[in-house]
Parts: C-alpha cells; structure tokens; sequence
C-alpha cells in the first residue's frame, strides 16, 4: 500500500511540473462507464462488463500533446471458463496512472486522440464460493494457493484512444477506449500451472473441495492456471470535460494570431 501512495505523488508532482505557473490549458474529465477483465479464469475473451467511474486532469503542453493523468474505481470479475475449475471470482480496485497522449487538430469540433503511459493498481481478488456468486466468497490473500503471494499493488501499462466532441467553448463529451496491460498474472487471483494438495493447509483443502464439482476426490495434484499470461482489464468510460481558465493559447479554431494594433505614427512627428 505504501508503494501505491508513492505512486499517487510521483502523479501529482509531475502533473504540477507540465502545469508551470498557469492553468491555461488544463482540463478536468469526470464520467462513468465499464470494465472487462481477461486472464486464467476468463480465458481469452474479456467478458462480464463490471461498473467504472473515472476522474482525469489533461494539461496540454503543446499544439498535440498532453499530459493524462487519472485515478478510477474499477470492479472485475469472471466465472471460470473451465467449469471443472470452478476458480471464478471478483475484485473491486482502484487505479491510478499517468500518460502522455496526442491529439488531432485543438481547434476542431471532433478531436481523436490515442495515448499509452504507466500507472499502479490495487489488487484484491476475491474467489467465489460458486459460479453464481451465492454461496459467499473468501478474500485470495487469506489463502496461499498460487506459486507466489498475491501482490496489494500492481503496475499497469495504460493504452488507448477515443475522441473529445465540443459541446460549448468551455465544455467537451469524451469517449475513451482503454485497455491496462498488468505487470502480473494474479489480478484475478490464479497463477499457478499446477496445484499441489500435499503444499496445502485444511483452509486451502476445504476451500478446493468446494469449489470443485467433484472435489479433489483423491487426487495428488490438479491442473490450475498459465503463469507466463499476464491479465489485462478493458475501460470504457464516457466523461464530460470542463476547460479550466483561459483557453486562447492552442484552443482557438483556426490556430491564427491575431494582428498586433498599428502604432498611431502621428505620436512621432
């Protein structure tokens, strides 16, 4: 946890740095929208759409490009695609990060824009009890299944792009496609190639026998995840953005100065 509120103010005193002195340029994006998760327990395809909101500070700091930095609250969560592993879980985390993004033409209604930065997020798996989530869930740090500890914190790649629409000179509609390449493969609670019964505790035992249809029945060892496949989680989000103080500098339409005032030359005669 202390590593993510180093995080937190390394974001914030690089932000301070790009603004300088002025806010000229600086703009606040607040919006909601949904998160999908692929990894061990999905499979490839990312599925079961889970709520976001999200919160954003752009500084652009020239004609295209732009300092993004955020923090969302994300939920995830997944049934396994392999019902006789039965590993499926959920998680509600939060993340922050930091992105250098480019823009098109600053001036035009419509504006693409595409970025890729860094960023940490929390990591709190939760295994579910059963597939439908009704019979509880237990939090994954609380048991030692995996090969390796399940981190509090994770570092994440953020990629993506959208388009910022004008609606007034002060006020923009955003769309944001993301996608968070993580530096882990247990975001979602499960690593581990092979689960060995005799590395279990009785907490751990009991907690396979029943998740599993036919518990472990017996068995010395079972198949369990891919720990060289790194999970990743989508975003889409759709935001308002407020253009914070004066905007003349590179959000102008057209991009042209204006003509300096001609000197009266009968001052000089």
């Amino acid at each position: 946890m202390k590593l993510f509120f180093k995080g937190i103010l390394l974001g914030l005193v690089v932000s301070l740095l790009f603004i300088e002195n002025s806010t000229a340029q600086l703009s606040l994006a607040v919006g909601a929208g949904g998160t999908g998760y692929s990894g061990d327990v999905s499979g490839l395809k990312i599925q079961n759409t889970e709520p976001a909101v999200n919160v954003e500070l752009w500084y652009q700091y020239t004609r295209n490009l732009y300092l993004k930095s955020g923090a969302s609250y994300y939920k995830i969560g997944a049934p396994d695609v392999h019902p006789s592993r039965n590993r499926a879980f959920k998680a509600s985390n939060i993340e922050l990060y930091t992105s250098l993004m480019y823009g098109g033409n600053p001036g035009a209604k419509l504006m693409p824009f595409a970025y890729a930065g860094l960023g940490f997020t929390t990591n709190n798996p939760q295994y579910l009890l059963s597939s439908d989530g009704g019979a509880g869930e237990i939090k994954a740090s609380d048991l030692q299944t995996e090969s390796e500890p399940i981190p509090n914190i994770s570092m994440i790649f953020p990629l993506g792009v959208g388009f910022r629409y004008d609606l007034s000179k002060k006020v923009a509609f955003v769309v944001d496609a993301g996608m968070r390449v993580v530096n882990s493969d247990l975001l979602d609670g499960v690593s581990a190639r092979t689960i060995n019964v005799a590395n279990l505790s009785p907490e751990e035992v009991n907690y396979f026998e029943t998740i599993r249809p036919n518990g472990i029945n017996g068995a010395t060892s079972f198949g369990n995840g891919n720990p060289n496949k790194a999970d990743v989680y989508g975003m889409l989000t759709l935001k308002l953005l407020f253009k914070l103080g004066d905007q003349k500098k590179y959000g102008k339409r057209g991009g042209s100065m204006p003509c300096p005032t001609f000197y009266n030359s009968s001052l000089y005669y």
